[in-house]
């Protein structure tokens, strides 16, 4: 399941994943499942009449926070990834918040510490001042959708099968 929070310029898309990471082959317990949140920046374009549908073209990620688990309830591999190279992520950016306080500790990101994130990775916020606020308006909701995330991510996990990038396929 994914969801989506679209503002004028950017979007949050939240995303449950359940995947094996190739990092870690050949070690036990290299399935990860959780929650993976990416901060993208987004556009609409207005084409044909007044009744058409507009079109939505979300961009690769500015930034991604993974809240995953190598087992239901253990929290341990909650990171996120400041540096997006062409969508591939860069090194993991452990915080002890994180796991500590899932909820609390992303409503503070979307909050008070994206903004000043995008300014220091050289992204001109001026262009996304009204979406950060919206964002910072929008937390609580955001936050929500991890708790319910958490917990899908939290039950008993089924078997899956992974396709060859290591995702798990739908069944």
């Amino acid at each position: 399941m994914e969801r989506v929070w679209a503002f004028e310029r950017l979007a949050v898309t939240m995303r449950r994943v359940d995947f094996l990471d190739p990092a870690l082959v050949g070690q036990p317990e290299v399935r990860e499942r959780g929650v993976r949140l990416e901060i993208k920046p987004m556009r609409t374009q207005a084409q044909g009449s007044v009744y058409a549908s507009d079109v939505m073209t979300l961009d690769r990620a500015l930034c991604r926070l993974d809240f995953l688990e190598s087992g239901p309830g253990r929290a341990d591999r909650m990171h996120w990834h400041p540096e997006m190279a062409n969508g591939e992520p860069g090194d993991r950016v452990f915080d002890v918040g994180m796991p500590a306080d899932p909820r609390a500790w992303l409503t503070n990101f979307l909050r008070s510490v994206l903004p000043d994130y995008l300014s220091l990775s050289a992204h001109d916020v001026t262009a996304y001042t009204d979406d950060l606020a919206a964002i910072g308006e929008t937390a609580d909701e955001i936050g929500r959708g991890l708790d319910e995330g958490l917990a899908w991510a939290r039950e008993p996990w089924p078997d899956a099968e992974h396709d060859d990038r290591g995702m798990a396929v739908a069944g």
